[in-house]
């Protein structure tokens, strides 16, 4: 536990903004539902989102954000429609049509809770006529929760840009221009938090409101891509990724976590940044990384999680079902 003291005065004494983390908001370990808990419930819907509160008992809910035709931002993984994951009256789609390309409306026509035979996730629950969610639905249900239990839940949201494909996604600009004002008209600098592998997007996050949390996830096959790193050059950090990710400003590093090093967790915590790898199904595997001195852990399974972190006596937020 004296670590994690440590840790987050290091953080407040050298990061670059105000922002504020789940260890700053209470919690010394944050266990976050990846997609809303995807291995228990079907992915980025509200089914899911709220299952991971109400019943897991989680710290972050981690997401994906696409943006419509009519500017509205919307949860989902794939900047199209997925014939693996979406139908229309009872029956799975065959093409995939962009989400820029469709207003909010249009979506709402097709169903978003069950998953196809081949995607399907062993214990996930499906759940029928369950429709795209917007993140401002989210937000309100978030801070709705925040406010019934006293939990300072957060969310991390990432920025699905994709700068190699022209007029696949809308520009991190578009994006960001949307995504901070909606972040503002909640209140909630101190409980969204902004991730992406398109660190232009963070960039710009930060250029905009200082107080948000920005998270920088990291892949060799993007951040060895200037394209990705808001024109930043991994050579010119002796390749060093987090010593690039520091650069731009960023205060957690979320790597893959077949890439995350106990010299890559070292390096970020003297950096004054923490570190949440992805995605760790594996119980093992969990343990490891928790025994590596991660501040955090991306999870299909955030139930498996919890009861791991529980019995190292973690203090996490109360299942609202079990609430009194």
């Amino acid at each position: 536990m004296k670590r994690f003291i440590f840790l987050v005065l290091i953080v407040e004494l050298f990061s670059f903004s105000f922002a504020l983390t789940p260890i700053q908001n209470g919690w010394p370990f944050d266990l976050e539902a990846h997609r809303g808990g995807r291995g228990l419930m079907p992915e980025n819907t509200m089914a899911a989102f709220r299952y991971a509160i109400e019943h897991v008992g989680v710290t972050t809910l981690e997401l994906d954000i696409a943006m419509t035709k009519d500017g509205i931002l919307v949860i989902s993984h794939d900047p199209f429609l997925n014939p693996q994951k979406v139908s229309k009256d009872g029956q799975f789609i065959g093409d995939k049509p962009l989400i820029k390309d469709m207003t909010y409306e249009q979506l709402l026509q097709y169903d978003f809770g069950v998953m196809r035979s081949d995607y399907r996730m062993p214990h996930q629950v499906q759940v029928e006529k369950e429709k795209i969610p917007s993140l401002e639905e989210v937000f309100a249900f978030v801070k709705e929760m925040q406010e019934k239990t006293g939990n300072r839940y957060m969310i991390n949201a990432e920025t699905k840009v994709f700068p190699e494909i022209f007029g696949y996604t809308y520009d991190a600009k578009t994006f960001v221009n949307a995504l901070v004002p909606l972040i503002k008209k909640y209140g909630l600098e101190n409980t969204v938090m902004v991730q992406s592998f398109n660190w232009e997007s963070l960039k710009l996050v930060k250029e905009m409101e200082p107080k948000i949390t920005t998270v920088a996830l990291l892949q060799n096959i993007y951040y060895e891509n200037t394209l990705w790193t808001a024109g930043l050059k991994l050579s010119d950090f002796g390749g060093d990724p987090v010593k690039m990710a520091k650069s731009l400003g960023v205060d957690v590093i979320s790597p893959y976590y077949k890439l995350c090093t106990s010299n890559m967790i070292k390096t970020s915590h003297e950096y004054g940044m923490l570190v949440v790898p992805w995605t760790i199904d594996d119980k093992l595997e969990m343990e490891r990384f928790i025994s590596m001195g991660v501040d955090g852990i991306i999870t299909d399974y955030p139930d498996i999680l919890r009861e791991m972190l529980i019995s190292k006596g973690l203090k996490l937020p109360q299942p609202y079902e079990k609430q009194d």
